[in-house]
């Protein structure tokens, strides 16, 4: 007669499941389709916290934000950074607020209140001129989570937080791609978290050009570009 497996607790499983969606919020172009594999990690997560109604509150808080529509989050990314095509990246960083407030995402760095208010009030002025990679970190320090990966060749969003949840993450968009010429992402964007309606974002020099030059190629038929590093 075949033994019994040992099943695993459900504080094991809900640790395994949290592990999981840690690598795929900071590796989202590993995984496929981010929307499908957030989903499925979210939904057993809350299953397993007795909370399954949670994700249909999520979905709709996020679309009265602006930060949802039929195609997910990833559509409210195309309308914002429409000449972005790692949506993927950006996204992640609007799942990892949820994350950071069911308690699954662990953070690298815990900014004091002190460093959290200096930052929200400094971002917006900030963003008054063009900066890559090195010069958030110059600024601000290391961030609480990147999710994009190590690569610098490819889009970053850099997320800042405190330990307190309803602390709304301080995030920074980046871009680059293997044709831009850069050695570094540079900063298009950032914003206050909880939303993605326009106003919460602070666009740099470069990213307010991007959209820009978007409008007229939609007007005109062109296909939009990149500048290139100057």
């Amino acid at each position: 007669m075949p033994s019994t497996p040992h099943l695993a607790s459900a504080d094991e499983i809900r640790a395994h499941f949290v592990e999981q969606l840690g690598s795929v919020l900071r590796r989202p172009a590993a995984y496929g389709d981010l929307d499908t594999a957030i989903w499925f990690l979210m939904d057993h997560l809350l299953m397993i916290e007795g909370d399954p109604g949670a994700w249909q509150k999520e979905q709709s808080r996020l679309a009265e934000c602006g930060a949802w529509y039929t195609d997910g989050v990833q559509g409210a990314f195309g309308r914002l950074l429409p000449q972005e095509s790692a949506r993927d990246t950006h996204t992640a960083s609007v799942y990892a607020e949820l994350a950071h407030r069911r308690g699954w995402l662990t953070l690298d760095r815990v900014l004091s209140d002190t460093e959290y208010q200096a930052m929200r009030e400094t971002l917006p002025g900030w963003c008054a001129a063009d900066r890559e990679w090195p010069d958030v970190v110059a600024a601000f320090g290391q961030p609480s989570a990147v999710f994009g990966g190590p690569n610098p060749r490819t889009s970053k969003a850099l997320a800042y937080a405190t330990a307190r949840p309803e602390d709304p993450m301080l995030v920074l968009h980046l871009w680059n791609d293997y044709d831009s010429g850069r050695p570094q992402p540079a900063v298009i964007a950032s914003r206050v978290g909880g939303t993605l309606l326009p106003e919460v974002f602070t666009f740099t020099p470069l990213g307010q050009s991007l959209r820009a030059s978007d409008d007229v190629a939609r007007h005109d038929g062109r296909p939009p570009t990149w500048p290139e590093r100057a």
